[in-house]
């Protein structure tokens, strides 16, 4: 399926397979959580006026709706010619680029009035998923390339002096810019995990 070097010493399957299972769990939470802003009476409201501007184009909404800031760090794919360390570096800052907007996420929801605890709950299991598949793609890399340094940039959340913000509408245009993003990028991490199981370990190609 794909070129390049696979590596006979490295990682076990079943390493593969729980960064997979991890990487699952957090589409399904992603998916049920942006479900919830939608349906829940707590932000049901300000999510169908967003979903609105949106159609109308407003441009602040457009942008909230349409980029996400981790498209910075998304993992290139260059045919079947694919350099699996740079490859593997990239998915760890994908994966890292959400730390910090979950992390402060968690504490936002905490703090404001009316989150059901449904919401914040999937909000916290998000947070922990995510981190522990950053340490899971982390081991790989010492695993697979011992001597291997990467500089971790993760990119930055434009939307988080927003969701910080006293203005309730701009706090809601943070968390619908985050739930969009996350929704859309939780597929592609699977497939980004796929990929480096196929390269490293031969399997599932």
């Amino acid at each position: 399926m794909y070129g390049g070097r696979r590596w006979l010493l490295g990682p076990p399957p079943e390493a593969f397979n729980s960064a997979t299972q991890r990487a699952e769990t957090l589409r399904n939470l992603s998916d049920q959580l942006y479900v919830d802003f939608f349906q829940n009476q707590f932000s049901s409201r300000q999510f169908a006026d967003l979903s609105s501007q949106l159609i109308r184009k407003d441009e602040t909404v457009l942008k909230a709706g349409t980029y996400c800031h981790s498209n910075r760090a998304k993992p290139k794919s260059r045919g079947v010619n694919i350099d699996i360390e740079e490859y593997l570096k990239m998915s760890i800052n994908f994966v890292g680029s959400w730390i910090s907007p979950l992390f402060h996420l968690v504490i936002e929801l905490s703090a404001m009035e009316g989150v059901p605890e449904t919401i914040l709950s999937k909000a916290k299991d998000l947070e922990e998923n995510n981190r522990q598949l950053l340490d899971d793609l982390r081991w790989i890399l010492t695993k697979v390339f011992p001597t291997a340094e990467i500089k971790e940039e993760f990119p930055s959340w434009d939307y988080l002096s927003f969701l910080k913000s006293s203005n309730k509408n701009h706090k809601f245009l943070a968390i619908f810019n985050l739930s969009s993003c996350l929704d859309y990028d939780t597929k592609y991490t699977i497939h980004y995990l796929k990929i480096l199981n196929c390269l490293i370990t031969g399997k599932d190609c």
